[in-house]
């Protein structure tokens, strides 16, 4: 049976018998924020000596494996593989913190689960909800960390920073993406057993607002680079739900709400066409249009929704993402859908949709366009009634006909 633990609790990992090899597993419920799950590896006086031990979503590794950031699954929004013997012995104390962005503090959690987890299950669970926190914008859950022998403690102290706070409050250095460092004319040289320099960037771009933009330019490799567009939404909260049908037929019954992720698009060589479950057009990887749709969650039980992949960006010319409420709920409004666009480098783009129409369920969601110099990524979050009016506002021309899947 699992440890149950409480806020302060210490415990050696050799009385849970998990060994040094391990997972950590931990999920938040916080409504309409997506937190931001990290580790910090830290050396004896609490600082990040070495970025390079810092994994969060723009660095999923330390350089040895030692600690690999592994992604959402079925029962947690991020799990960590830990191999205490790979750690070097700088490396004293793994630190797991949870943060938000900003509008969104952990008053308004509603449950949160950190589990130390080894091929038998769980070892050691601690949970944790809203009414432990105030205004906090992260928060440090846990603790594993070496004291004659490894521990593990049940932290959950928050700070009101998010990320960037924590990074100075162990000592770390951040680089923003747009204002590279200097580089001087003749460099000292590097000793041989120096470290590599690794500075941390912090690159998740937030689209808020209909029309805003970010762009990614060709001349660093953004045409031969995979782009991940994944789509992800709660359990409505409530209302008429919505039932299976290409125009959206309303009829009665429960059940999950069915979002689909979609695209019309447009190459430079004038060929377009569209990709989505309706009619089972799930692209292809290897040949036109280089768009793949990875499965339909009819149910929302998939932890990651449904993706996308761009492979050839530099084909395109247009894509337009779009995300229809296939059935189980009337509106957005209902199911606080957002698209996350990576960018393979540790790059991010998240688009909330925060200004649903209560009388749609079919929304453009934002536009890929390439200009021949840059991919640029543009919120467009605009409601239609159907796949139809929506191609007539973005000019596609395709000849429309009533689906199912």
């Amino acid at each position: 049976m699992a440890k149950s633990m409480i806020k302060g609790e210490k415990i050696k990992l050799e009385d849970l018998r998990t060994g040094n090899r391990f997972e950590v597993g931990l999920s938040c419920r916080l409504g309409g924020a997506a937190p931001d799950i990290s580790c910090f590896g830290v050396d004896n006086n609490g600082k990040l000596s070495d970025d390079r031990y810092f994994i969060f979503y723009n660095q999923r590794s330390s350089p040895e494996g030692a600690i690999v950031a592994k992604g959402s699954g079925e029962s947690h929004d991020e799990t960590f593989t830990v191999d205490l013997d790979k750690l070097p012995k700088s490396i004293v104390r793994l630190v797991f913190v949870v943060t938000l962005e900003s509008g969104s503090t952990f008053a308004q959690l509603s449950s949160g689960t950190f589990e130390l987890l080894s091929s038998g299950g769980s070892t050691a669970s601690y949970q944790f909800t809203g009414a432990d926190f105030s205004n906090e914008k992260a928060v440090i859950i846990a603790e594993i960390y070496l004291k004659t022998v490894w521990r593990l403690s049940a932290v959950g102290q928050g700070f009101n920073g998010g990320l960037s706070a924590l990074l100075k409050h162990f000592g770390g250095e951040e680089i923003s993406p747009a204002s590279p460092a200097p580089t001087p004319s003749a460099p000292p040289p590097v000793p041989p057993s120096a470290p590599p320099e690794a500075k941390v960037r912090l690159s998740k771009v937030r689209l808020e607002k209909q029309g805003a933009t970010h762009k990614v330019s060709l001349a660093k490799g953004a045409g031969s680079q995979v782009f991940h567009i994944n789509l992800q939404w709660d359990e409505p909260s409530g209302g008429p739900k919505q039932g299976g049908s290409l125009f959206g037929k309303i009829f009665g019954g429960g059940g999950s709400a069915d979002l689909d992720l979609g695209c019309m698009w447009r190459d430079r060589h004038g060929n377009k066409g569209v990709v989505q479950p309706l009619g089972c057009n799930f692209g292809s990887k290897s040949v036109t249009p280089y768009i793949f749709l990875d499965k339909d969650d009819r149910t929302g039980a998939a932890a990651d929704g449904e993706n996308m992949y761009i492979y050839r960006p530099d084909e395109m010319q247009l894509v337009m993402i779009f995300a229809m409420i296939y059935q189980g709920a009337a509106n957005f409004s209902q199911v606080n859908a957002r698209l996350i666009i990576s960018d393979g480098r540790g790059g991010e783009i998240v688009i909330p949709l925060n200004a649903p129409d209560p009388k749609s369920a079919f929304c453009a969601v934002a536009t890929i366009a390439n200009d021949g110099q840059a991919i640029q990524f543009q919120k467009e979050e605009r409601y239609f009634s159907n796949h139809k009016d929506c191609d007539e506002y973005y000019g596609f021309g395709f000849n429309w006909v009533k689906g199912k899947k």
